[in-house]
């Protein structure tokens, strides 16, 4: 999903990059052409450019309010819930007699061995 929105994302930008040569071209051409003096071409091309900083800003709005409205319909666990059920896991493992941990930094979990099992060694 997050690579389709890049992609997404870069195609747009790709596209405005694009588009934003052309228009150059364009307008260089016309004013070589004596049909657009230097100062209305520079005034077109930041028009241009200032139109499109506006339409990237409510595209990046749209785009963070659906990837909200996805993250939300998922019903991921905030980082909050994922703490406190993994205090809960080692509470129950501690009344249980289980040894071992998780360490988190790795994500890496270590094999837990009963209590008795260690306490026989």
């Amino acid at each position: 999903m997050e690579d389709l929105l890049k992609k997404l994302v870069y195609t747009g930008v790709g596209v405005v990059s694009i588009t934003a040569e052309k228009l150059q071209e364009a307008v260089d051409k016309m004013v070589s052409e004596r049909k657009m003096s230097a100062d209305e071409g520079k005034k077109l091309v930041d028009e241009f450019f200032d139109t499109t900083e506006e339409k990237k800003k409510e595209f990046e709005g749209q785009l963070s309010s659906i990837v909200e409205k996805i993250v939300r319909s998922f019903k991921f666990a905030s980082n909050k819930e994922v703490n406190e059920l993994t205090e809960r896991i080692k509470t129950l493992e501690a009344n249980a007699g289980i040894v071992g941990e998780v360490e988190q930094s790795e994500k890496k979990v270590v094999k837990k061995t009963p209590a008795k099992a260690v306490a026989a060694k």
